[in-house]
Parts: C-alpha cells; structure tokens; sequence
C-alpha cells in the first residue's frame, strides 16, 4: 500500500491537506499530514524528516511552498519512492539563491514581532483566488506567522537529484510566480501545469490525490 507524508507550506498548517488526506484514504492510501512548527527551518526539516521516518520505506512525499524546500533536504538518504512539489520551492540547498515571491507577495508581507506575516486583507488573493470569498477568510484567518530566516547554504545533497520527482506548476499562482516554478521544475524527473492558484489542495483534492499517486502517463505530463 502506498504511503504519502505531506508537509504544507509558509503561513499554513497540516489542516490545508484534510481534503488531499481524505481523498488518498478512500483510495486506501496511507496519508500523513506533518504540522512545521514554523519556529525556524532546523525544526521544520527535523519535523519532516521524522515524519518521513516512521513512514518506512518506499513513502511518497509531497512538499508544497516553502514546504519543497524541507523535503529536498529531509528526505536525503531516505528510501523515500517519489517526491512531489506543489507549486513549491525546488532549489539546490548547495548554492545561494534569493527567494522568489509574486510582486502581490512580496507588498503583501508584514514584519513584526511575530515574525513574517501575509496581510490579512491580500492574503485570500495571494493563496486562495479560486475560491469562494467566505472559504477563503476561514483559511485566512488560520494562517500563522514565520519566523525571519532563510534555511541558507548548506552541504547538504539535493534530494530530488537522486529521488524521481513530479513538479507540478500552478499557472495562475499569485504567490510563487510560475516562469520560476518552470525554471525551478526544468530539474524534476516530471513537470505537470494546472490552471490553478497557490492552493490546488484546496480547489482540485481528488485530481492532486490522483496526481499524487499515480504521476502521469508519460512522465512528463501537461494537463
């Protein structure tokens, strides 16, 4: 039976993946949706790399977001199958990069003592533009702070440069600019694009859940 660790993106929380988890379950797929504690990116790859752990072999992981950037580094070494980015961060952890954010993110974003924080009043249109307006202020208002810090160089090898990997772009993505997921994504083993905003999780669960499981057809696959 397939195994699938989920780990969420910047601002959100393990709760963004209920409807993706419900979906791999009734297909009797093993699912667990690890909670970052967003206090700071060693915690966070500890988080997942425990998570990835306990799954055993052969798990597919799936990172969204800022959440790419925690698998890339926790699944090295690991017999994980597959990883999975969804509209996330697939970089090289061995070279310096600058973070790439939307323009409508980038003025979105506010610091203060709790950290980095998306302006409530932009943050519907930032993440979640394919849904409707009251979904959208109930998620907003569960979105936590980040702290103000960048994971860095590390030595560490990338993982996806020996894991097969699926990159799945979001072509209408308001907070992570699509010409730098495909750029991003030239490196996956698989690229799959949707017409979709940040959050597919949210919009098309039962299609990321097949996604997920099954790649494509072809392994390079447009739909």
């Amino acid at each position: 039976m397939a195994k699938v660790v989920l780990i969420h993106g910047a601002w959100h929380g393990a709760w963004c993946w209920d409807a993706v988890v419900a979906e791999l379950r009734q297909r009797g797929v093993e699912a667990t949706a690890v909670e970052l504690p967003l206090t700071g990116f060693a915690a966070d790859l500890a988080a997942a790399r425990a998570a990835i752990q306990a799954a055993g072999s052969d798990a597919i992981v799936v990172g969204h977001s800022y959440g790419g950037r925690v698998i890339t580094q926790a699944a090295i070494g690991l017999p994980v199958a597959r990883l999975v980015y969804v509209a996330a961060y697939l970089d090289d952890p061995r070279e310096a990069d600058v973070p790439t954010t939307s323009s409508l993110l980038a003025a979105s974003l506010l610091f203060d003592g709790l950290g980095m924080r998306v302006d409530p009043q932009a943050a519907a249109a930032v993440f979640y533009g394919d849904t409707d307006a009251q979904t959208a202020t109930a998620w907003v208002a569960r979105l936590r702070p980040m702290p103000l810090e960048h994971p860095g160089v590390s030595d560490a090898e990338a993982a996806w440069r020996s894991i097969p990997s699926t990159y799945l772009v979001c072509t209408n993505d308001q907070a992570l600019p699509p010409v730098s997921q495909r750029e991003m994504a030239a490196h996956a083993s698989e690229v799959v694009e949707w017409p979709t905003d940040h959050s597919p999780f949210l919009t098309r669960p039962a299609e990321l859940a097949e996604l997920i499981v099954r790649g494509t057809p072809d392994g390079r696959g447009r739909s």
